[in-house]
């Protein structure tokens, strides 16, 4: 478990399953949700045991209200010294910092503990506030591409511009 000073960052249990589902509710109902992976809205029991049983998936708990408010997530890849950055903190507790806050705290964990050197991470160009974080977090934009994540309701792609965006880490941590 890693503490900041208003957030836990610990693994999933099963009784955060309500705040869990909250957040994922919230997650796809939000503007940017055509252009993210789409998470089912129902099964959230399913989906949970799965993210308990991997150590990529962090819950970010606000520890004044003892309550799950977001996720952070740093994916494995094919070389062991990389992971992909992932992030969602719920509508109601966005713009207080908190992104920003779990995700400095969950690279240094990687940096220091796990011998991580790079971090990956992907949004659409038009989600403003995940590329500000990003930029904040020292990451840079590496590539841009042309993607689809779901259909619209006549089951036409929804194609957008995305961007990869990196950050290499050869002397220091995030924070």
């Amino acid at each position: 478990m890693l503490k900041t000073e208003r957030l836990r960052i610990r693994r999933f249990h099963e009784s955060d399953l309500e705040d869990f589902e909250l957040l994922i509710r919230d997650k796809m109902s939000s503007k940017y949700a055509p252009y993210d992976i789409p998470w089912p809205v129902d099964n959230f029991g399913d989906i949970l045991v799965c993210l308990i049983n991997d150590d990529a998936w962090h819950a970010v708990e606000l520890i004044e209200k003892s309550k799950v408010i977001g996720f952070v997530v740093a994916s494995r890849t094919e070389d062991e010294t990389i992971r992909d950055l992932g992030f969602t903190i719920h509508s109601a507790y966005q713009n207080k910092g908190y992104a920003y806050e779990a995700s400095c705290a969950f690279m240094d964990y990687f940096i220091k503990e796990c011998g991580i050197k790079k971090f990956t991470s992907g949004t659409a160009d038009c989600n403003k506030p995940s590329v500000a974080l990003l930029n904040k977090l020292g990451f840079t934009k590496v590539q841009s591409l042309e993607t689809s994540f779901a259909n619209d309701s006549q089951g036409n792609p929804i194609t957008f511009l995305a961007s990869i965006y990196e950050r290499c880490l050869l002397y220091t941590s995030p924070s």
